[in-house]
This record gives C-alpha cells, sequence and structure tokens, in this order.
C-alpha cells in the first residue's frame, strides 16, 4: 500500500512535469520507433516487422518492449519490463533507466488500458511524439486512436494515414 503511493506520486509529478515541457515539431521524419506493449494483447512480433515496412524503417529501428514478464509471447521479444524494475520510492532500475533514456522519434503505447506503471514508463521515456489509444490515460499521447490495438490492420493503416498527413513518414 505504501509503495504504490509512492509510485503514484512519482507518476503525476513526472506526469505534470512532461505535460508543461511538452512541444512537437513536425520537422523531421521518423527514424526510430519504440512500442511498448501490454502482452495481455499477445501481438506477434511479425506485425511490427510489417510495421517497420510501412513506414519504411528497418526492423532494427523499431524497438518493443513488453510489460509484464512472465507471459507467453515473451520469447518473441528482448525487452521486458516488471513492476519490480521500479524501486520502493519510485527510482528505475539501471537497464530501465537506459531503456528510457534512449530518444526515438515516435513512440507507439500499445496498450488500451489504465495501467499506473505502463503510463509511467510511457511518460519516463525520452520521445518526440506519442501515440496510444483511448482507454488508457489520454494525457500521454499526442494521437489518440478510439479503437482497440487488437484491430492490427486498422492500427497500421491509420498510423500510416496520419504520419503520412503530418509528413513524418
Amino acid at each position: 500500500m505504501h509503495k504504490t503511493f509512492w509510485h503514484r506520486r512519482a507518476y503525476k509529478k513526472l506526469l505534470a512535469k512532461n505535460l508543461s515541457a511538452k512541444s512537437f515539431a513536425s520537422t523531421q521524419r521518423i527514424q526510430k520507433v519504440r512500442v511498448l506493449m501490454d502482452a495481455d494483447l499477445a501481438v506477434e512480433q511479425s506485425f511490427f516487422l510489417e510495421l517497420a515496412k510501412a513506414l519504411s524503417l528497418p526492423p532494427v529501428n523499431v524497438a518493443v518492449v513488453v510489460f509484464p514478464k512472465d507471459n507467453p509471447i515473451e520469447s518473441q521479444y528482448a525487452h521486458f519490463f516488471e513492476r519490480e524494475a521500479i524501486g520502493y520510492f519510485g527510482g528505475f532500475s539501471e537497464e530501465l533507466k537506459a531503456l528510457c533514456a534512449q530518444e526515438v522519434d515516435l513512440q507507439l503505447h500499445f496498450f488500451n488500458r489504465a495501467d499506473l506503471y505502463m503510463e509511467w514508463i510511457a511518460i519516463a521515456a525520452k520521445h518526440k511524439m506519442s501515440v496510444g489509444f483511448s482507454k488508457a490515460e489520454e494525457k500521454i499521447n499526442d494521437l489518440i486512436f478510439d479503437f482497440s490495438p487488437n484491430e492490427l490492420d486498422l492500427v497500421k493503416n491509420e498510423l500510416v494515414k496520419y504520419l503520412t498527413i503530418l509528413k513524418l513518414i
């Protein structure tokens, strides 16, 4: 209970800080993408390879981080997040700090539920633009889709459409 109190407090503080400092410049094309994915969605890695191709990116430029680790989908992905990576007062593990420090052009929040830890990592990770789904905290996203992330073809088509409109791909 006390740990959750400190985690919520740290999350809200970081959210307020990031919202006040948020700015978006669409002058640069997308080169690197990070996907923060809820493992419960069980999206196959092949979808993200297709997404990289649709965004005209090499697959190595699309990194997928999965929450939580203990899930059958974990055999397909290299990066995982567990709640234990966050200390009692909200400090991140070295691996999680390193992951969040790597800035990307686009961060895709591939989860459609409110979750303190997924949203916290989403705002802590450095990115220029973020895309997410409506059932999660909307303040953390620049572009919000109002459909399920399980509709993979729709996700890919809409993402490409909006990024093309914004002249980012």
